[in-house]
């Protein structure tokens, strides 16, 4: 890549992060995972109740908010940040410079993943240094859980960064980002585990292994049973046995999965905004 390409992407990066500095989506995202981790922190002791025992269970419930942040996180800074430029016709300012439409697509991708990788290193900062003061030690393989927390960060902005660069509306591309990763793959994810099947190829469920690497032992898959509680269609009859699954995700297989995801959507999405027209 020469010189002059890398400066001028490094400009587009500068300027819209500049833009996320000056807008309120980044503000949003500060204040909901401070206003989140104070939760987890100032709820027990208020109530009454003991913080959960270890440091290792104690950052693992910090952090069940993680897969949130992070689908927040690519809805609000990937989801429209290609089709923004064809909606607002902002790209004529743009794509008439001499400069290639691929030189504004990375440099914008670099500002939302700065921004994003930020949220998340907050949301980990605080629940480390939390541990940190009330137990005295942190966990084992915090830093492979906050690793692995990045690799489906990248993941799913890249997916949202293809999301905008196919839809015509920003409104689309936001909606469609935050319920493909908040609840079509969560419920794909359910279903799988009722019908015993292992969704190993959901990017929702390969994030897991973020939270999972810090068990001692590392989990593994487990069959349930439990009993029907009452009529209705399709519902058993009380006492009746219903059977299921309890999978986690295996490490390398998840890993394996969020890079197709990351290099699939991104390079389908630097395609479709090269061809795509004002």
């Amino acid at each position: 890549m020469r010189p002059n390409r890398i400066r001028q992407i490094g400009i587009v990066a500068r300027y819209e992060l500049l833009k996320y500095l000056r807008g309120r989506r980044l503000l949003a995202i500060v204040l909901l995972t401070v206003i989140v981790s104070a939760i987890f922190l100032v709820v027990p002791p208020a109530t009454g109740s003991q913080y959960s025992k270890g440091p290792t269970e104690f950052v693992t419930n910090t952090l069940q908010f993680l897969s949130v942040l992070s689908i927040l996180s690519a809805t609000f800074f990937g989801a429209d940040a290609i089709v923004s430029e064809f909606e607002s016709k902002t790209g004529y300012f743009l794509f008439p410079n001499p400069i290639r439409k691929t030189t504004i697509f990375l440099g914008k991708f670099i500002a939302s993943a700065l921004v994003s990788v930020g949220a998340i290193a907050l949301y980990y900062l605080i629940a480390v240094a939390s541990v940190r003061v009330i137990d005295g030690s942190i966990p084992a393989n915090t830093g492979l859980s906050f690793a692995y927390s990045l690799v489906y960060l990248f993941a799913i902005l890249a997916v949202a960064y293809l999301f905008s660069a196919l839809m015509r509306s920003s409104v689309y591309s936001l909606i469609l980002t935050f319920f493909t990763f908040f609840l079509i793959l969560p419920i794909v994810s359910s279903v799988g585990e009722l019908a015993k099947f292992k969704p190993w190829f959901s990017i929702t469920f390969a994030s897991e292994i973020a939270t999972d690497i810090l068990k001692n032992p590392y989990p593994t898959d487990t069959m349930i049973a439990t009993t029907g509680r009452g009529p209705g269609l399709g519902v058993p009859e009380p006492g009746a046995l219903i059977s299921g699954a309890q999978y986690y995700p295996t490490v390398t297989v998840s890993l394996i999965v969020m890079a197709a995801y990351f290099i699939v959507a991104f390079l389908l999405a630097i395609v479709l905004t090269r061809r795509r027209e004002m």
